[in-house]
């Protein structure tokens, strides 16, 4: 009877095209979920999290189908790429990325999360990538390495966090200077960021649901 209830208050608030779409969303998800034998889904406060970080933002998966589609945007070889993903939570992204045969997959998360993405990686089926590293660590203080050439970020982080992050993708980018590929779904923050700055450009900007966004950034050469 609640989940009735929830459903008509749902289509009232959103409409009924929102209500199917988000059905669809989610029977993609399960089907993934199953295809991979991992378990990514579900939502987690920031106060069920074993971390103290003001900045931290909880956890929540992007739906398959717009994480997917905004990885086959990205125009390079992914045999010779390594994929970075911060804030990975309990593993979506580098499950999916870990099918395509990506040459390495790095996962950095600050919560007890990363034990599930530990376990979800193991027990994964449809695996190509053996290379895949799980780092549990806070974002700022993570150096990225020279051949990172693809960032995910699902909002997973704001204010000084964040800041301190972009700083350190300039950083590894003067260091070796490269096309990197940035994901950020829900980039408002981000946008404000790195608004004026020369060595980083907005390639795509979209709203594949009403409550997320997603830009699609390079690096300048």
């Amino acid at each position: 009877m609640k989940k009735i209830k929830r459903t008509f208050v749902f289509i009232r608030k959103k409409g009924f095209y929102v209500f199917v779409k988000e059905c669809i969303d989610r029977i993609i998800d399960n089907y993934y979920e199953m295809y991979f034998n991992v378990d990514t889904k579900g939502y987690v406060d920031i106060e069920d999290l074993d971390i103290n970080h003001p900045e931290s933002i909880g956890y929540g998966p992007v739906y398959y189908r717009y994480m997917i589609s905004a990885l086959s945007n990205i125009e390079t070889d992914i045999s010779t790429s390594t994929l970075l993903d911060f804030g990975c939570g309990k593993g979506r992204v580098l499950a999916y990325a870990a099918s395509c045969n990506y040459e390495k997959i790095i996962g950095v998360e600050n919560s007890n999360l990363i034990e599930i993405a530990r376990k979800n990686i193991k027990k994964m089926k449809h695996r190509k990538t053996n290379d895949i590293l799980l780092e549990k660590c806070d974002a700022q203080n993570f150096k990225i390495p020279s051949f990172v050439n693809i960032i995910y970020f699902y909002n997973p982080f704001i204010g000084l966090t964040l800041e301190k992050v972009i700083e350190n993708i300039h950083l590894s980018y003067k260091k070796s200077p490269r096309k990197i590929y940035i994901i950020f779904f829900n980039n408002d923050e981000f946008d404000k960021m790195i608004f004026n700055q020369k060595w980083i450009t907005q390639t795509h900007q979209s709203q594949p649901h009403p409550d997320i966004s997603c830009g699609m950034y390079e690096t300048d050469l």
